[in-house]
């Protein structure tokens, strides 16, 4: 039996996935984020390690195809008791987010603890924008609905017009007893770009429940990426065309008051869009790469074994 590794790392986390060559996933392994940016390179590398590990974990004597992410030597090290490492196909996020539809061009927008849009057309052109961190742009990231969720907490008192529950809720979510003690956090501590992201889904909570200043939270920090999409979408000559509008990311695959918006904003720009939230985990589609390159076709029956056992192995979030 051949198997196919799957790698997928970000911000947050890093997922690697066996399958074999029936496209049974056989193994899942999680580790911690994999940013070279925002991470000391030694955790970096305990993190893929940690992934890969535990996605061979118990097997040996492997014929082993990989796809995805990768870290200079780290395939090899980290599968060196399991088996032999046969071929690898270096995969972005962008490729392993077509791969994961079973499409070749079209849109992916990107929204977890950053974001990007990349547009890649009918004839081969990409472009790649945002994606520079939360200073430079980062737009319609976790980290800025966060962020906008802190400043309008902060703001509820002003006016009957700001009030939000938000100012209760964050509070709590940060472990603070009330709103100034998160004012300590964010400039005495130093609150992080991961704390700050991780409110997003507080934001978003607290909109799908009603509150209308978390739901302006949500929908200008969407406004924000779906407007730098509609630009791409215009620059690659895509308005007339239809493509898949492929949704990656925690808040663009759960907020769906996030998701309706930018595909609203993009459907202006495209009325051809066709918005996609994948079947697939990110690393399961890097697996689909490594099953390619090992000359496995991509059938029917593979997809849909490999969204049955991915349930089966996927860690919880």
């Amino acid at each position: 039996m051949r198997y196919a590794l799957g790698i997928d790392g970000g911000g947050s986390k890093c997922d690697a996935v066996l399958v074999d060559e029936t496209g049974a996933v056989v193994g899942w392994g999680r580790g911690g984020a994999i940013h070279v940016y925002y991470d000391p390179p030694e955790a970096v590398s305990a993190s893929y390690r940690s992934a890969v590990a535990g996605a061979v974990a118990g097997r040996s004597d492997l014929e082993v195809w990989i796809a995805g992410a990768a870290l200079d030597g780290q395939p090899p090290e980290a599968l060196a008791a399991a088996g032999k490492v046969v071929g690898y196909v270096r995969a972005t996020e962008v490729d392993t987010a077509f791969a994961s539809v079973q499409e070749e061009w079209g849109l992916v927008v990107l929204s977890g603890t950053g974001s990007f849009v990349h547009g890649r057309s009918p004839d081969g052109r990409d472009l790649h924008w945002g994606g520079l961190g939360p200073v430079l742009n980062d737009y319609g990231s976790a980290y800025e609905i966060g962020l906008r969720g802190l400043r309008a907490a902060f703001a509820s008192g002003w006016t009957e017009s700001r009030r939000t529950t938000l100012v209760q809720v964050i509070p709590e979510a940060l472990g603070a007893p009330h709103l100034r003690a998160v004012f300590r956090l964010v400039y005495v501590e130093n609150m992080g770009r991961r704390q700050i992201a991780s409110l997003a889904r507080v934001v978003n909570r607290e909109a799908e429940a009603g509150d209308r200043v978390a739901r302006e939270c949500l929908e200008r920090a969407a406004d924000e990426l779906g407007a730098l999409g509609a630009d791409m979408l215009a620059e690659l000559g895509m308005c007339d065309l239809s493509f898949p509008v492929i949704a990656i990311g925690s808040v663009a695959q759960r907020s769906a008051i996030w998701w309706q918006r930018v595909c609203r904003r993009l459907a202006e720009a495209a009325p051809g869009t066709r918005p996609v939230i994948p079947q697939l985990q990110p690393a399961v589609g890097a697996a689909l790469l490594a099953l390619r390159e090992m000359g496995v076709p991509w059938t029917p029956a593979l997809i849909a074994r490999l969204v049955e056992t991915q349930a089966i192995h996927r860690p919880s979030d």
